[in-house]
């Protein structure tokens, strides 16, 4: 098993090339920017694009780093739900510790199990872009001066999701307290080893975020288009989209409506309609790109996640190479199947083996699309248009502007359905529909869990035997829960409890 690193002695590792042998994981195989010396080697804009390299190959992992967007965050955010599953009859294990919830103390989430290490490794990268960007001593700073500010907007972005991520697994909801609970540790620069820094409140993490998309969008240095040279890279789009992501997770309706509609209206992004939706999931579909606002690049073999990604977790074995451990659940798949025209049925796909437990039912999450036969080469997308409609919607219902809500819903459901009659009025538009249609264009996309928790809603995955579906036997905890749920937190891992005297654990399960 590999070696868990807490924060600190990750972000020591980050600053110095000499110390990479005694950090052992060898992170991610991006020698440019793994080996420059924080002191000396970012010199120039040239210096300064290879650390960028390194900062988005840290969010997409690799096969030894996979507890961020590689797979981990993934799994929390769907397998904690009631609309994905474990497929435990065959599956590899892999997406199953979110699923059975059986951890009782901090010792359960080692490094294989907890979204820990990596988005700390992303702060830290994110971090030394902004130093060297923001220090003025770069040898090209005046004519390069648009680049290294692009760079260094791109870095508070990605700083920015990656604190959001970790304080909305390990703190309470917003929407609970207003923030007035433990968050996680605000890492805003390059720290030595010796510093045990304590965890912020909730709504400290949230000033952090905030502050760094703002001053990101209003720099006016992130890419406006969306073409290949902001393929794979934060765009503006995207870091509004993020920003709404946050607002919805506030409870902060305008401001989430605002920005979404800043995005619909102006930028150049458009909903796949139902003729290309189902095809549109492949890289290679001319409109794929139409609707990805920001997704991870994978090109060949030293920027993959290999058989340990969250790809590979999807795609059933008999069809392509795969584990096939994530499927959705019997209740998604009725649910999903009560409007035969909605072409949302496409992209869930009956298993390749006629023998299957399963044979004959919509299971497999096809959002992840194999490239040439191997689903390892599938990028993989983060922010979608789509998000953002619903997320307009909802926010405009919740301010009381019904008319909006049912605008942007019907974007939403005439792109996804040919049966008019499936639309909404504002009279008819309800917030369960909002969510129902969320939970429908959303699955498997690591989103579920998180709206349970900022709307307090309750997961329900079953009661009894007569709808367990294709669920496992599951502890009584396990089958319905909500946000005041002992496991509704995951509790910090006790590496980092061991490492750092400052550390305040969650209350114990």
């Amino acid at each position: 098993m590999r070696i868990f690193k807490h924060i600190y002695t990750a972000t020591l590792c980050m600053t110095m090339a000499a110390s990479m042998s005694s950090c052992v994981n060898n992170w991610l195989d991006q020698t440019p920017a793994d080996g420059i010396n924080a002191e000396t080697a970012i010199n120039t804009s040239s210096d300064l694009a290879n650390v960028r390299t390194g900062l988005y190959a840290a969010v997409k992992g690799n096969s030894t780093l996979v507890d961020y967007y590689g797979r981990l965050m993934w799994v929390y955010g769907d397998m904690r739900g009631e609309d994905v599953q474990y497929e435990f009859k065959s599956g590899s294990g892999r997406a199953q510790f979110y699923y059975y919830m059986n951890y009782s103390t901090a010792d359960d989430f080692g490094s294989s199990s907890a979204v820990w290490q990596t988005p700390y490794i992303v702060i830290a990268r994110a971090n030394r872009v902004i130093e060297a960007a923001e220090s003025g001593n770069l040898s090209d700073a005046s004519e390069a001066a648009a680049t290294i500010s692009q760079y260094a907007a791109e870095a508070k972005v990605i700083r920015a999701m990656a604190l959001f991520d970790l304080t909305r697994i390990y703190g309470k909801p917003y929407t609970m307290d207003q923030g007035a609970s433990l968050g996680v540790p605000v890492v805003s620069s390059t720290i030595e080893a010796s510093e045990k820094l304590p965890r912020n409140t909730v709504a400290e993490c949230y000033t952090a975020i905030e502050k760094d998309l703002s001053d990101a969008i209003n720099s006016g240095a992130l890419m406006t288009e969306n073409n290949e040279n902001s393929n794979g890279f934060v765009n503006v789009w995207a870091a509004k989209a993020l920003q709404v992501r946050v607002y919805m997770t506030k409870g902060e309706w305008d401001k989430a409506l605002s920005v979404a509609e800043d995005i619909i209206n102006n930028s150049p992004y458009s909903l796949w309609s139902t003729s290309e939706y189902a095809g549109a999931w492949s890289e290679s579909n001319a409109a794929h790109a139409k609707e990805v606002l920001f997704e991870l690049i994978i090109d060949d073999t030293t920027d993959w996640t290999d058989r340990e990604g969250i790809a590979y977790l999807y795609a059933d074995a008999a069809s392509v190479p795969g584990y096939g451990d994530v499927i959705v659940t019997k209740s998604f798949a009725t649910m999903l199947a009560e409007d035969a025209q909605d072409v949302r049925n496409d992209i869930i796909l009956e298993p390749g083996d006629p023998k299957s437990t399963y044979a004959g039912n919509k299971v497999y999450i096809n959002k992840l699309p194999a490239v040439n036969g191997d689903p390892r080469y599938a990028n993989i997308p983060l922010l979608r248009l789509s998000e953002v409609y619903l997320s307009a919607a909802e926010a405009a219902f919740e301010s009381g502007n019904s008319n909006k809500a049912a605008t942007y819903l019907n974007a939403i459901i005439s792109n996804r359905t040919t049966d008019a009659s499936k639309q909404v009025s504002a009279s008819t538009v309800t917030r369960d529909r909002i969510y129902k249609e969320r939970r429908k264009e959303l699955v498997g996309e690591g989103q579920r869990y998180f709206d349970v928790l900022r709307r307090g809603e309750t997961v329900v995955r079953y009661t009894s035997s007569a709808d367990q579906g294709w669920h496992d036997v599951l502890t009584e905890e396990a089958r319905t829960f909500d946000r005041n749920s002992k496991k509704a937190l995951p509790l910090i891992p006790a590496s980092e409890i061991n490492a750092n005297p400052n550390m305040q654990q969650n209350p114990a399960y």
